[in-house]
């Protein structure tokens, strides 16, 4: 998923047959329905990357995104795309260590660090925003 991401980036290339190829190309241990399905993906996240963007930029205020190596872009695109999808609901902490990880092999030498500390303060907001949501319903008599 993250060589998705990274040659969408690089290229600005949606052409998911010609995408498929390259990933094909440099992946020996896929299947071709990983490859379908990290394509098809990629290419999800791809188009909304504006607003990916935006949201991490919030996150991430005193490193303009336009600066970001296209590693940290990418793995934290995913990130957040994985968040927006609940894919990693109740279980925030796997999130963080996966893309910890994810920074620490393919990133420079405090990817890691950074990817952690933005994923950790968007799953911060969220809770913070479900603790209010809860509060507000609970005042409200709603449950």
């Amino acid at each position: 998923m993250l060589q998705v991401l990274y040659y969408l980036d690089l290229t600005n290339d949606k052409n998911q047959t010609l995408l498929g190829t390259a990933i094909e190309n440099n992946s020996d241990d896929l299947t071709q329905d990983e490859i379908d399905e990290s394509t098809k993906i990629g290419v999800e996240i791809f188009e909304d990357k504006e607003i990916l963007d935006h949201v991490i930029q919030s996150f991430a205020e005193e490193y303009p995104i336009n600066q970001l190596s296209i590693v940290d872009k990418s793995l934290l695109r995913l990130a957040f795309w994985e968040v927006k999808n609940d894919n990693y609901m109740g279980n925030e902490k796997q999130l963080v260590e996966d893309f910890e990880k994810l920074g620490y092999l393919f990133g420079s030498d405090n990817s890691n660090k950074f990817v952690k500390g933005v994923i950790k303060s968007l799953i911060k907001k969220i809770k913070k925003i479900e603790l209010e949501n809860k509060r507000k319903k609970g005042k409200n008599g709603d449950n």
